[in-house]
């Protein structure tokens, strides 16, 4: 016998659905005020630069829009909209691949670089070089480390979000973890 669990859901969520475009549009404007930074913040980890982590934040929000009816609240909302954000991302990195192919300490410098000429960013010396030790990591370490350190999401989340086991997800974030405290000379 299944039991489906039902979370509490953001009040706002029905009105994604709602044929009335007054509704939809002020339930999308209240989603947008809790959601768009943490989204933007977790697709700008993973892939390092402004334009693509907003073309990848755009194209997550318009994926919840044309798929709001799909949700069935088996799941957190959040849980849901940090898999189409991931998913999002992962399709941008996977066309940047295919363009680009630097080493190891080039990615490091531009990426560094990037994030020191970037006029959005505004973090200090060294949370540059964490955000640029991130991005050298490997993917699944890199999305586990943004969404545990910079989201603080459970485990638990990030397992259901990631479709890996909790043990697998914590193991990423420990060595993830390691290579950046080397990287960036954090003790």
């Amino acid at each position: 016998m299944s039991v489906e669990t039902q979370f509490e859901q953001p009040e706002w969520i029905n009105g994604l659905c709602n044929d009335e475009s007054y509704a939809r549009e002020r339930a999308f404007h209240a989603m947008m005020d809790v959601w768009h930074e943490p989204i933007y913040r977790f697709t700008r980890t993973l892939l390092g630069q402004h334009d693509d982590a907003a073309d990848a934040t755009q194209e997550t929000f318009i994926q919840v829009l044309r798929s709001i009816h799909t949700f069935r609240g088996e799941a957190k909302f959040s849980t849901w909209l940090f898999t189409i954000a991931r998913r999002k991302a992962l399709d941008l990195l996977r066309q940047r691949k295919r363009i680009q192919h630097l080493n190891e300490e080039l990615a490091f410098e531009a990426q560094l670089h990037s994030l020191q000429t970037d006029p959005l960013f505004d973090g200090d010396k060294a949370l540059e070089r964490l955000h640029a030790a991130v991005l050298t990591l490997p993917e699944r370490q890199r999305e586990v480390f943004t969404l545990r350190y910079f989201n603080e999401l459970p485990f638990g989340d990030l397992a259901q979000i990631l479709n890996l086991s909790e043990g697998s997800v914590k193991a990423s974030y420990f060595h993830a973890k390691e290579k950046i405290m080397a990287r960036v000379n954090l003790d």
